[in-house]
């Protein structure tokens, strides 16, 4: 953790504020392996993605290697012909970022809230399983299953694998708030202030979910789960008005 004072003077007061946290987990003495992480929708019946085994991080995900599209059929390609399944990544960040600043000019006063997680992978089951190609010219599909190198069939089935597992880095706006100090309104109105307030205001991600925050209940014969993004809903953003002030 670190804070500053950056300014200090007579009009200008701003701070500065940051910490970050190092993550690391590993498995041992678990006689055989546990599979959770379910995975659902179409294509997915009976399916678990995640894997508990001595000495990985909790929960594994372990899928089929996804090697493209046949440039003849549009099938699949997956290694060792799908069937091996693969350690492939962790859903557990490595690293938690959070940044804080806040800054005060005579009366105006302004405090941003920003945080991050960093080093985990997401399995998006709604792009996996929703919005698949075989829903072309009836419902919705994927954006980026359009305008391939290779055109991928519609019959090709949905599957686990890596196609869909991305990775989950983000840093968010969290909050903002900006406000400004009025002071006394007359003989009735006293130490007025007032201030705007955001929340969930935007995402930097290459994650292509609805959130790479967002987190689907998908555990499995009482193992709990992480890292599985199914038709949540996501953050909502949010503006407050805040009008305070003493008689």
């Amino acid at each position: 953790m670190l804070t500053a004072g950056l300014v200090r003077n007579k009009d200008i007061n701003w701070n500065f504020g940051g910490n970050v946290s190092f993550l690391k987990n590993t498995v041992h003495g678990l006689k055989g392996s546990y599979q959770t992480g379910e995975l659902r929708g179409q294509g997915f019946s009976d399916v678990r993605g995640q894997r508990v085994v001595n000495d990985q991080p909790l929960n594994v995900w372990y899928l089929r290697k996804f090697e493209g599209l046949d440039k003849t059929t549009g099938q699949s390609i997956y290694a060792d012909g799908g069937n091996t399944l693969y350690y492939v990544g962790s859903p557990n960040p490595t690293m938690l970022l959070g940044l804080s600043t806040d800054v005060s000019y005579k009366k105006f006063t302004a405090t941003v809230n920003m945080n991050g997680t960093f080093g985990h992978y997401v399995f998006n089951n709604t792009a996996a399983s929703v919005l698949g190609i075989g829903n072309l010219g009836t419902r919705n599909i994927a954006k980026s299953l359009l305008g391939g190198g290779v055109k991928e069939a519609i019959s090709n089935a949905p599957a686990p694998s890596t196609r869909n597992l991305e990775k989950g880095n983000y840093i968010k706006m969290a909050n903002a708030s900006i406000g400004y100090k009025v002071g006394n309104i007359g003989n009735s109105i006293k130490n007025l202030y007032i201030s705007i307030t955001g929340q969930n205001l935007f995402v930097i991600t290459k994650y292509t979910g609805f959130h790479p925050e967002v987190n689907t209940d998908a555990g499995f014969g009482g193992i709990p789960s992480l890292g599985v993004e199914y038709i949540p809903y996501p953050s909502a953003r949010s503006f407050l008005l805040g009008i305070n002030f003493s008689l």
